[in-house]
């Protein structure tokens, strides 16, 4: 028993290296897991119930990452001849992990979060937030090193350093646990409620990152879509609809509520949709519509309060990497887990990593529409297939993803886009699929159905890729099908200027409704003067941007410095250059003036009627802008 003893104390006392070694890797465990639990306690503070199992899987993925970093200054500490580290390296390394990943991730979150990604370190906003951060840093070293020096005075006795890094894990499990039995967990069972009202059935599509070109009732045909091409022959194309946002989360909000970005202020990457606004669900739901919606982009999940209104909201979450779920992907180790996994370690790509495709789509909406078609239903079925990584197909495990591949090589473009187009293609199919389901249901002809896209796609038009950069029209031009019950104004077209923010109350009005409280769009078949100007919008990754188009002018602000590099005015003639490839800003300074003047018009409306802020007040001059541009009476 004595040998066995002197034997374990040589080989894994703090004289010995592997004891050295061991003994970082337990306090930079502990101080890995201390991080990963106040992020998710951040996370778990900003989302519903589902969040909070994030303090096991964050207190495990830190902890780990937090052992190895220990374990590396354990080695040193064992190979240096110093005697001072020799004595506390449990407690240093400890203090070292707390203040290196809490300093990272604590830059990552006041960068996103408080100054939407546009924090210059020159300035003095930057120079202030960097000190504070370091100081912060430095506070939390000398925190983290006191107090595990105290509790283990780095004695060597492994079985203690192990029982405090399984008891900061246990703890964060029973926090998870208890915190989420308290919060109510997730809700009953998916079974939809018969719908009471009297107007048409309503299916909402949502196809995620859809160019208008690629759609072949728009007539370019670089996309065979029979599915689409027979819906818009049975409905109304509106030739001319633009997104106010070229981002999905702001975009789809835009879409729920007839609001501006500015106005539902659900702009950045943190942004719930407030619980003041009246989503398109509520509205129904309220006039005896059952509700059912069905997504397959985290923008849009519970986690931000999409489900609002919506009897069965079900988020068809990815396989995300590492065991992680919906709220472990929210942390900021996780992205860069997922970027090194995916630009060196992935040789195949699965589309569940990604999202679910129409096939998981289809498989969990249509059993809903089968429950519900006795009563008067509202289902939204958004599509994720266009959107990237951008697969071969069939699926072979080829494909390229934004993740992996921020910045392709310009020569690409044309690859990309047959890849794009192949999988828009594949969308068509699980289109085809749904309104076939309701066709041999007996309710298709009676269904008020409307298509759309929450944003487009580029491919290097304007020197880059992907969305959510630009306002460009290849982000912003939309299709928008909308087919009427009883086929009214079957295989017509609308060449007028059309929004996302008039789906809403256009489908009310084809309900019978009027349109909810602080709705800001118009029913595109009723009586109202269309507007002469769309105006849209975008405050992400360091880029905020305005746009304010017409039948031929078309301009562009962006604020100075931003990562695209866009000019801080644009102007486009869009009759003569559709492209938007000759900036005219400095030949038409009488143009952008007058534009200048209603983009302000605007911008003032969709502030005035912000759920959360301020509001502005209207001058008379901005009266008559808006009045001119159709959008008071």
């Amino acid at each position: 028993m004595e040998k066995s003893e002197r034997n374990y104390k040589e080989n894994v006392g703090l004289n010995s290296l592997l004891g050295r070694i061991f003994a970082g890797a337990a306090g930079g465990f502990t101080g890995g897991a201390l991080v990963g639990v106040v992020e998710g306690g951040v996370i778990a503070a900003g989302g519903g119930a589902a969040e909070y199992w994030v303090f096991f899987f964050a207190a495990c993925s830190y902890g780990l990452l937090g052992a190895a970093m220990g374990g590396g200054w354990g080695l040193l500490c064992a190979v240096l001849p110093l005697p001072a580290l020799k004595q506390s390296t449990q407690a240093v390394a400890a203090g070292l992990v707390t203040a290196s990943l809490g300093l990272v991730v604590s830059k990552f979150r006041i960068t996103r979060d408080l100054f939407a990604e546009n924090l210059p370190l020159a300035s003095s906003s930057g120079i202030a937030v960097h000190l504070g951060l370091l100081v912060g840093a430095l506070l939390l070293f000398l925190l983290l090193r006191a107090v595990v020096q105290r509790r283990v005075q780095d004695k060597g006795d492994a079985l203690t350093a192990a029982r405090t890094c399984g008891g900061l894990v246990a703890a964060a499990l029973l926090l998870g646990v208890v915190v989420t039995f308290y919060a109510g967990g997730e809700g009953g069972e998916e079974v939809a409620d018969i719908g009471s009202a009297t107007g048409p059935n309503v299916l909402l599509i949502i196809a995620d990152t859809l160019r208008a070109d690629h759609v072949g009732a728009y007539g370019a045909g670089l996309a065979t879509t029979p599915s689409l091409d027979a819906l818009a022959a049975d409905g109304v194309v509106f030739k001319n609809a633009t997104a106010q946002s070229s981002w999905t989360r702001p975009s789809i909000a835009t879409i729920l509520t007839s609001m501006y970005p500015a106005s539902h202020q659900v702009m950045h990457k943190t942004d719930l949709l407030p619980p003041e606004v009246t989503t398109l669900a509520e509205h129904l739901g309220d006039n005896g519509y059952a509700t059912g919606g069905f997504v397959t982009n985290i923008n849009v999940a519970p986690s931000f309060s999409f489900e609002q209104g919506f009897d069965v909201y079900r988020y068809l979450a990815p396989n995300f990497f590492f065991g992680a779920t919906d709220s472990g992907s929210k942390l900021a180790l996780y992205g860069g887990m997922r970027l090194v996994r995916e630009r060196f370690l992935s040789g195949s790509k699965q589309v569940d990593h990604y999202y679910q495709d129409g096939t998981t789509v289809n498989g969990a909406s249509l059993p809903w529409l089968d429950q519900a078609d006795e009563g008067v239903f509202f289902a939204l079925v958004h599509y994720m297939d266009p959107h990237d990584p951008y697969f071969e197909l069939p699926y072979n495990g080829r494909a390229v993803a934004r993740v992996e591949t921020p910045h392709p090589d310009p020569s690409r473009a044309g690859e990309l886009r047959d890849l794009y187009r192949s999988n828009v293609e594949y969308l068509d199919f699980f289109v085809g699929q749904l309104i076939n389901a309701l066709k041999e249901a007996g309710v298709y002809d009676d269904t008020l159905i409307v298509f759309t896209a929450d944003h487009g796609e580029e491919f290097y038009e304007h020197g880059g890729w992907w969305h959510g950069t630009t306002l460009y029209e290849e982000q912003l031009r939309v299709p928008l099908i909308i087919k009427l019950p009883g086929a009214a104004r079957a295989g017509s077209s609308d060449d007028g200027l059309a929004r996302l923010l008039d789906v809403a109350p256009t489908v009310a009005a084809g309900a019978g409704l009027s349109a909810a409280g602080g709705w800001q769009g118009r029913d595109l078949f009723g009586d109202s003067k269309a507007p002469t100007s769309v105006y849209a919008e975008e405050d992400h990754e360091g880029n905020v941007l305005e746009s304010i188009r017409g039948e031929r002018w078309k301009l562009v602000v962006a604020n100075e410095g931003n990562p695209r590099g866009l000019e801080p005015v644009e102007l486009y003639d869009l009759l003569a250059d559709p492209g938007e490839t000759e900036n005219l800003a400095g030949k038409q300074q009488d143009v952008v003036a007058e534009l200048l003047r209603d983009l302000e018009a605007l911008r003032t409306v969709a502030a005035a009627a912000a759920v959360q802020g301020s509001e502005g007040e209207l001058d008379d001059a901005s009266r008559e802008r808006l009045r001119a541009l159709g959008y008071m009476e």
